[in-house]
């Protein structure tokens, strides 16, 4: 008697044990009692979005990833398909754009629904949203390693330029270390400044400039001949 006594507490124990961890395990999930529905995600490249992945909405968690997989579509082309639940206050514009964006560079993925225009009809239970193709992280490391690259190949060309300025070599550097071409470019201002004739044409322009003027001024002391 007493042995099945221990063995119903026991049992109770258990049982209390095991629906207060199914209750604490669902009160982890925020949206478990809410009212809900479900819209399709459809894109090209998931970058790594999993099952449970936070959905937000304008920047607020407002679902979750349900399901996620691959399918062929007209064209035979591999797409992405995301079954997306959501709050039945979480309202969904037809025309709002949906990406994978991840928090920090390499912290976890989550879908992103930008809303649409205001106004606008409401996705509803099934409906489809097209999301655009974000860039792995992968290929902005590629990107990256390009631009460096580039950068330093053009600051070694920068360098050897400045060398070559410093020591005199180089058109640029004969430019600001030879005083030859100041010495010339003196010569020709102060040459310039002595015979300001030279800027238009030479001394027998000016001259039969002049005695034209002269001519003209005579004969218009006389009248018309």
């Amino acid at each position: 008697m007493k042995s099945m006594e221990f063995d119903i507490k026991i049992g109770l124990f258990i049982s209390v044990g095991l629906i207060l961890l199914t209750i604490i395990t669902f009160s982890i999930n925020d949206f478990f009692f809410k009212p809900g529905y479900n819209i399709n995600a459809i894109l090209g490249f998931a970058n790594g979005v999993k099952k449970s992945a936070p959905v937000r909405l304008a920047g607020i968690e407002v679902g979750e990833v349900k399901e996620a997989g691959v399918f062929k579509d007209a064209n035979g082309k591999t797409m992405v398909k995301l079954k997306l639940w959501l709050t039945s206050d979480a309202k969904v514009e037809k025309d709002a754009q949906m990406i994978i964006n991840t928090l920090g560079l390499i912290g976890e993925k989550y879908v992103e629904i930008i809303p649409g225009t205001p106004g606008t009809p409401f996705l509803e239970n099934g409906d489809d949203i097209v999301g655009y193709d974000s860039v792995s992280v992968e290929q902005i490391t590629k990107k990256g390693y390009g631009i460096a690259l580039k950068l330093e190949k053009a600051i070694d060309s920068i360098d050897e330029i400045l060398k070559q300025v410093k020591s005199g070599d180089g058109t640029v550097g004969r430019l600001i270390y030879d005083n030859t071409l100041y010495n010339d470019v003196e010569a020709i201002i102060k040459d310039i400044k002595a015979h300001p004739w030279k800027l238009i044409g030479g001394p027998k322009r000016a001259r039969t400039k002049t005695e034209d003027v002269e001519v003209e001024s005579v004969s218009s002391n006389f009248g018309p001949s």
